[in-house]
């Protein structure tokens, strides 16, 4: 009686043998290619957007995953949607999850600063000129580069019948863009000159030029600060059927990749992604980097 039960206890340990080693070797088989082709990484860099609904800052991420590949670094990328509060939180968590570098494009607020002074690790302020003290490094794009050189191209193939695409006052990236424009012009060119208010993006562009044209003629070319409302300043033109106008615009090469169609006349900016990850690299390794960086001509 003992030897009869003995064998089903004994099958069943080998069948529970077999088990482990069939799953083992089908782990195997499904999941040992992903592993693989997992790397690992010596610096962690934190990222901090006030949103990324904002065009350049959307362009700016996408930038990003596409330099970071064949670096020895990983990053983390939070967005606050707006709210300072948020950006905040988002700070002390990205701190908490150990990164070693923290990139930060500051939303104006003294809790934002003061989280930023809280930071053990080297930071990094993009385009925020009230932040310029509050981190290790402050990058932005040269707009004084960017505005006279958008101004000289436009004004040097026309002299009147020029529309310039304003963005939103809060925008300091914008105003600093539109200020260096206009001072390169001289009082005749600024008479003639057409100032229209489109907001941030493509849609908003893209409304306020049809309104625009509903009722005013006479505009041979169109400027714009960023890619985004040019494109939707000429989307605006096709659907109305006007294709006398010729668009200039200033940006950086990923944002003006995106647009496919359309005669564009263009002010490149070298890339901010890579620069971003240069520096946070050398600050990652102790190296001594410039206290302010513009990004100017490609």
């Amino acid at each position: 009686m003992r030897k009869i039960l003995a064998r089903p206890k004994e099958l069943i340990l080998l069948a529970f043998i077999l088990v482990c080693i069939l799953g083992l070797f089908l782990s195997e088989k499904l999941y040992g290619e992903t592993y693989e082709k997992v790397e690992s990484y010596s610096c962690l860099i934190g990222l901090s957007l006030p949103e990324v609904e904002n065009p350049s800052h959307g362009a700016l991420m996408e930038e990003l995953h596409s330099e970071m590949k064949n670096r020895d670094l990983n990053m983390i990328m939070k967005e606050a949607g707006g709210d300072f509060l948020q950006q905040c939180k988002d700070i002390k968590q990205l701190a908490a999850y150990g990164v070693d570098v923290m990139v930060i494009s500051p939303i104006d607020s003294e809790a934002v600063r003061e989280a930023i002074k809280e930071l053990n690790m080297p930071v990094i302020i993009l385009e925020n000129p009230k932040f310029f003290d509050a981190g290790s490094v402050y990058m932005e794009y040269d707009g004084i580069w960017g505005g006279r050189a958008l101004s000289h191209m436009i004004f040097n193939e026309h002299s009147d019948g020029i529309l310039l695409l304003r963005g939103p006052d809060y925008d300091p990236v914008s105003r600093q863009r539109e200020e260096a424009f206009l001072a390169g012009l001289t009082k005749e060119q600024r008479e003639s000159l057409t100032i229209l208010e489109v907001g941030q993006n493509r849609d908003e562009a893209e409304r306020a030029m049809k309104y625009f044209l509903i009722s005013n003629t006479g505009i041979k070319a169109v400027a714009g600060l960023s890619s985004q409302t040019l494109y939707g300043a000429y989307l605006a033109a096709v659907k109305f059927r006007n294709f006398d106008m010729e668009f200039y615009g200033i940006d950086n090469e990923m944002s003006i990749n995106k647009i496919s169609d359309g005669d564009f006349h263009w002010v490149v900016y070298n890339s901010m992604a890579k620069k971003i990850l240069d520096v946070g690299e050398e600050l990652y390794l102790g190296k001594e980097v410039e206290k302010k960086i513009e990004i100017g001509e490609m």
